[in-house]
């Protein structure tokens, strides 16, 4: 009886030291653990975007090797701005996951969200994409020196789709015009599928997104690719080489390879411990056969980066970002603005005061 009544006492005690906070969710006493419940991946781009078919490749390893179901939903909009903000208003408890691209770096020179990725945030690098302009099948531009001689003809008249004003697409297109000296009319759409599907119904002349998003209408001849973001000839198995971008605009040379990178984050006051957790099942996820055979037939590349390391190239990103929005007119602040520093004296600026790699 006494064994009997000392171990009620002890696993009262227990209890209440859980019910207090100070039992870590994720202890294997007494089968309390993390995950307990759900897990919520929320995309800030449409379903069928390359963010999310990266996200719900990568889910079925993670949900595997953390024992937890992770259900994926979407809030895009405002290049996941809307997805971001949903997330960070959320708890900090390992339940809310988001699933953005760039690391974000594009959100607070565009003022749309004023959290830093590197200081708010602890993201996970998962992939690099590559821009590519695209026109429709019998699409009167015939090539990437035809889209010039339009926009030189027709200054502000050519329309070119992307996936968000102030977003990755829109930045690269940006960086096109001030180099070639042209000026497109930008038309932004809720992802690049959004602004695919728009180029395929007729809606503008040029889709100007992820080479990911072109390429099976590409093979299919619905649509015919212009040119990449790259300095050389970009190869696809079965089809023609496609054209880089530096055949017709040489000095764009410097910026190329140009793309989108995925990322997955979470708020960065969780648990470290958990954050630990997520990462080795976020490293089983790329490498698993699934996201392998997807970044080959995707044409994305991956570009995995976790920690400290996750952190730097997030302040790096949106310095650069910054700087060169704000320079062409199209961000409301630039790196000077949100107190960065330029892009060539990064490396005597990191870390900046106050930062501290969460594990």
């Amino acid at each position: 009886m006494t064994i009997k009544r000392d171990r009620r006492k002890f696993l009262a005690g227990v209890g209440a030291l859980s019910a207090s906070g100070l039992i870590l969710p994720f202890s294997n006493a007494f089968g309390a653990r993390w995950p307990r419940r759900p897990i919520t991946g929320v995309v800030g781009y449409r379903q069928g975007g390359g963010t999310d078919s990266t996200a719900r490749t990568l889910v079925p390893t993670m949900e595997k090797e953390l024992d937890a179901t992770i259900n994926v939903i979407n809030k895009p909009g405002a290049v996941a701005s809307v997805a971001t903000d949903f997330v960070w208003k959320k708890p900090a408890d390992g339940y809310w996951w988001l699933f953005s691209s760039t690391y974000n770096k594009l959100l607070r020179c565009n003022g749309y969200h004023k959290t830093i990725p590197y200081m708010d945030w602890q993201f996970y690098g998962v992939d690099v994409s590559l821009m590519s302009w695209s026109v429709v099948h019998d699409s009167p531009i015939k090539s990437f020196g035809d889209l010039l001689s339009l926009a030189k003809k027709k200054s502000g008249e050519i329309t070119v789709g992307n996936s968000g004003t102030g977003g990755v697409w829109h930045l690269g297109n940006s960086l096109l015009e001030s180099v070639a000296k042209v000026k497109f009319k930008n038309v932004a759409y809720k992802g690049g599928k959004g602004a695919t599907l728009a180029a395929l119904q007729k809606e503008v002349d040029v889709v100007g997104s992820g080479v990911h998003e072109h390429i099976e209408h590409i093979k299919a001849g619905r649509l015919r690719n212009l040119a990449v973001f790259k300095a050389n000839s970009l190869k696809v198995p079965g089809y023609d080489d496609l054209k880089p971008v530096t055949d017709w605009v040489p000095a764009l040379k410097s910026h190329a390879p140009f793309g989108g990178g995925g990322a997955m984050g979470l708020r960065r006051d969780t648990d470290p411990k958990i954050l630990k957790m997520v990462e080795g099942g976020f490293l089983k996820a790329t490498k698993s056969e699934a996201f392998m055979n997807r970044m080959k037939k995707k044409f994305r590349f991956p570009n995995v980066r976790t920690g400290a390391d996750a952190d730097k190239t997030a302040a790096l990103q949106e310095i650069v970002a910054s700087k060169i929005l704000k320079e062409l007119g199209v961000a409301k602040f630039g790196h000077k603005d949100l107190g960065l520093p330029d892009p060539q004296d990064f490396d005597a600026w990191w870390p900046p005061k106050g930062y501290k790699p969460r594990f």
